[in-house]
């Protein structure tokens, strides 16, 4: 057989195209258990964003409620640098809670994180619910010096969320006794360096304003000035000299004889402080700020 018979059987048929073939073996493996993928960083809660979890929580619902809240005082905490500021100390409008709640909380907690006051009810607030100073026993429980703030914890259907307030200062307050006088309270701090019977370098402010408080109360039936200096050595020397000092230095901003000015020494039972008492007002209430 010629080469060219040989080429023509080894042609296909004309019009019958070839049909090839491609194949190939392949195996994907996917990413072994427990091997580290993207790392992406946990979202932080910015206020804008709590805000508006406050705005749209509905705990009946089941949504998840924010640990805690905090409230700042504002405007607050200018008048508690002021000497003897009024009550309330703290305060909470319902203005400041949107979520739903179905029984609260308040409490008054102090810089040691002891619960000074309590208060709880049912149903939603209406109006501001507040502290004036007092305890649970009606006493005053407030002492000058300290830091105070405010927890308040909502409740639904087994859930809770907390709004707090930043902790307020509170160097000197005032504080109606039940016995119907009014009581100017300070940290013995601001007039006395510490351990020593001498004033410090503010202490000629504060004396004044508490003699300037005084001039504005009426007059006690005996004509004197009552002070007390709660000290935890009553019987020390230093807290002997302390009160002769106050004593000699008040009279003279009040512009009367130092025996006038009457200051029993008491027991710090509840911390150290310089204390002046205004007789009960026989007019309308006198308050200054």
């Amino acid at each position: 057989m010629s080469a060219a018979l040989l080429l023509i059987l080894a042609l296909p048929a004309w019009g019958a195209p070839s049909k090839s073939e491609l194949s190939q073996d392949m195996t994907i493996k996917a990413r072994a258990a427990g091997t580290a993928g993207v790392q992406v960083a946990p979202p932080t809660a910015s206020k804008p964003v709590i805000d508006e979890v406050l705005r749209s929580l509905s705990l009946g619902r089941g949504a998840g409620a924010p640990a805690a809240e905090r409230i700042r005082t504002g405007g607050d905490v200018a008048r508690f640098q002021r000497p003897f500021p009024e009550p309330p100390f703290l305060a909470l409008s319902p203005a400041n809670i949107v979520a739903v709640y179905d029984e609260w909380t308040f409490e008054i907690h102090d810089n040691e994180g002891d619960i000074v006051w309590k208060s709880d009810g049912v149903g939603m607030l209406n109006e501001k619910v507040d502290w004036d100073g007092g305890g649970p026993d009606g006493r005053l429980a407030v002492v000058a010096g300290r830091s105070y703030r405010y927890r308040f914890t909502g409740r639904r259907a087994g859930r809770s969320f907390v709004v707090e307030s930043d902790p307020v200062p509170l160097k000197s307050f005032t504080h109606r006794e039940y016995a119907g006088e009014t009581r100017l309270e300070a940290d013995a701090a601001l007039f006395f360096e510490d351990g020593k019977a001498g004033f410090t370098k503010e202490s000629g402010a504060w004396i004044d304003a508490l003699a300037g408080r005084l001039r504005l109360g009426e007059p006690r039936p005996d004509g004197n000035y009552k002070v007390e200096l709660a000290a935890k050595d009553v019987r020390g020397k230093v807290t002997r000299d302390r009160a002769k000092a106050l004593a000699k230095r008040l009279a003279k901003s009040l512009l009367v004889a130092p025996e006038r000015v009457v200051v029993s020494l008491m027991p710090a039972t509840r911390g150290e402080a310089v204390s002046a008492f205004l007789p009960p007002s026989k007019g309308p209430a006198l308050r200054v700020e």
